[in-house]
């Protein structure tokens, strides 16, 4: 899947960001504090759950993407409480309504629903559920599985969760798995699917050990030990051990940066050709060392993938090209849009172009001057 475009309005807050184009390979978001690059991120991830059946009260969205060759065009909105104030601290366990929403593939309408019905190519449907998407309703028909598949191949790389090991990596399921399926394993950790390639002596568990290494060249070597839970399940533990040091590391004494550093390979490393990639400020909790082995990592993917990022980091953002900024602004509830090109940045050196930004006005302040 390759996100081409995005519009996203907040109904609680009137946020809203419009028409933000993504490379089909890597766009940085940058911009000061507060104008909205984490924002985009959640609105992506949000569009995700959406797909998957959730609802949010009074987003709209617009989105233009690519699967399997076919360009897709999906709109929607949910209903909006006329009290905003009331509505933010509202409970709806049961979920709100979908009062408009259409898919095109390929200029052709797939899809139109509003708050009564809905068209699939031209013929109504039965009542089916209105607090749901309809990528999620229908995900079985041949023309919307493809959307469907698509949005679950999106990911936020938030580290937070993935240091989870749980027994049920246990004897009966981490034996005699190939890569491919390893690589599909998406329930699992990072960490949980590091200690199947390591527990079936898979090859890639050694590259991803290799890549740990030239970031951090004092460490000897990774594996796992078992810790039985019960009486039939066993719990992994990463472990490492450094040069010149007798006593293993556990994983609870390894350093966050080193963690959060494995972690990221090992999520590049499995990715599937169709991945897209959320990252949020990439720098945090890492050292420079780490920020341009992962940097490279990420610029030059194995997998076919989108990688969708933001950072204040002088680092990235000087390494990564002008070509693949996008340059956020802010006024009020209104999100914009510019290249480097509007705001001309970049027109000689990479250096330079790294200078211009810092020093203009719109990185500075975040305010749009234009409008």
């Amino acid at each position: 899947m390759k996100f081409k475009s995005i519009s996203i309005i907040d109904g609680r807050t009137g946020w809203n960001a419009k028409a933000i184009h993504f490379n089909s390979m890597l766009t940085l978001l940058v911009g000061a504090s507060g104008v909205g690059k984490t924002k985009i991120l959640n609105g992506i991830y949000a569009l995700k759950q959406i797909a998957s059946g959730l609802s949010y009260y009074g987003m709209e969205w617009k989105t233009e993407f690519e699967q399997n060759g076919r360009i897709y065009v999906w709109e929607g909105a949910f209903e909006a409480a006329k009290d905003i104030k009331q509505a933010y601290f509202e409970e709806k366990n049961e979920g709100y309504v979908v009062t408009r929403e259409i898919i095109t593939e390929n200029g052709e309408e797939l899809v139109n629903r509003n708050s009564q019905s809905i068209f699939y190519k031209g013929q109504e449907l039965v009542k089916l559920d209105n607090t749901k998407s309809v990528v999620e309703l229908l995900q079985k028909e041949p023309s919307v599985e493809p959307i469907y598949k698509g949005f679950q191949q999106c990911y936020d790389m938030d580290t937070s969760s993935s240091v989870r090991i749980s027994p049920i990596v246990d004897v009966s399921r981490r034996n005699a798995l190939s890569f491919m399926l390893i690589r599909s394993l998406r329930m699992f950790s990072p960490l949980e699917r590091l200690f199947l390639l390591y527990e079936n002596k898979l090859n890639e568990f050694d590259i991803i050990c290799q890549k740990f290494q030239r970031i951090f060249p004092t460490v000897e070597k990774l594996d796992f030990t078992l810790v039985k839970v019960g009486d039939d399940k066993l719990l992994p533990l990463l472990r490492m051990k450094e040069k010149n040091v007798s006593i293993w590391i556990e994983q609870t004494g390894i350093s966050s940066g080193m963690m959060r550093t494995l972690l990221q390979i090992i999520t590049l490393v499995l990715a599937n050709d169709g991945d897209v990639i959320m990252i949020d400020e990439f720098e945090n909790g890492l050292g420079v060392n780490c920020i341009n082995e992962l940097a490279d990592l990420i610029m030059e993917p194995e997998a076919d993938l989108q990688v969708i990022m933001t950072s204040h980091h002088p680092y990235i953002i000087n390494a990564i090209p002008v070509k693949d900024w996008i340059i956020l602004t802010r006024n009020g509830s209104d999100v914009y849009v510019h290249t480097a090109d509007e705001l001309h940045i970049g027109e000689h050196s990479k250096h330079e172009a790294f200078m211009q930004l810092l020093q203009s006005p719109e990185y500075k302040t975040g305010l749009n001057r234009n409008r």
